[in-house]
């Protein structure tokens, strides 16, 4: 019995599985990040309120904080993380242009390594990349799955909490990368080469004010 605990427990020291927490402070440059503007579009503001904290803010504006995966972490398939709005834009219809603001979105980007070097909206924008992005907002119910009005066939949104959901709370939410990948896109997942986390609420010229925290990828 003694020799099957050790066993196990050096399997689950050095085997896979082991979670990996993307920190965001105390600087967020120093953490890997790189906050991403739009063109003619006020930006958002990103701001790590400690190591595993970011606070989000947006004023009639938009934006996206960028990080790119390599290593060991492009096998990453499961990921959880805690959100919360304290306030934020109504249920939008996010399958519209134009009218598809939410408090969070969680982007997940799937691609191939010689990808990794072009900049965050370029890579984005290649026809090789494919995003899975959890969000905070919009009018469906948990679940829902919605083709991204930017990305086409190319991104999908999978709703965890809609826009009218509790504000002021913290709510847990864990993922399976592997199987959302699949139900989604219907193929295996690639490589993971890039996180981010956006917000916007340019359309409905309102405001965002959320955070999220606790973000770890498991392999």
């Amino acid at each position: 019995m003694r020799g099957f605990l050790v066993a196990l427990f050096l399997t689950l020291a050095i085997g896979g599985g082991a979670a990996n927490e993307l920190r965001f402070g105390p600087d967020l440059t120093a953490s890997g990040w790189t906050v991403v503007a739009y063109p003619r579009i006020r930006p958002a503001a990103f701001r790590a309120r400690d190591p595993a904290t970011l606070d989000v803010s947006t004023d009639a504006s938009a934006g996206m904080l960028w990080r790119a995966i390599d290593g060991p972490l492009q096998a990453a398939r499961r990921a959880s993380w805690r959100w919360r709005a304290d306030e934020g834009v109504k249920p939008t219809d996010l399958s519209r242009r134009g009218e598809d603001d939410r408090i969070l979105g969680v982007y997940f980007i799937f691609g191939r390594e010689r990808d990794i070097g072009s900049s965050p909206m370029g890579i984005l924008g290649s026809s090789t990349v494919t995003a899975l992005v959890y969000v905070f907002g919009g009018d469906k119910p948990r679940g829902a799955i919605i083709p991204s009005p930017h990305m086409g066939g190319r991104g999908k949104f999978v709703v965890l909490r809609a826009g009218d959901a509790t504000k002021r709370t913290w709510h847990q939410e864990a993922v399976d990368l592997t199987l959302d990948y699949a139900r989604v896109f219907d193929r295996t997942a690639p490589l993971l080469i890039g996180v981010a986390i956006a917000s916007d609420s340019d359309d409905t010229r309102t405001r965002n004010r959320a955070s999220i925290s606790n973000f770890n990828v498991e392999r």
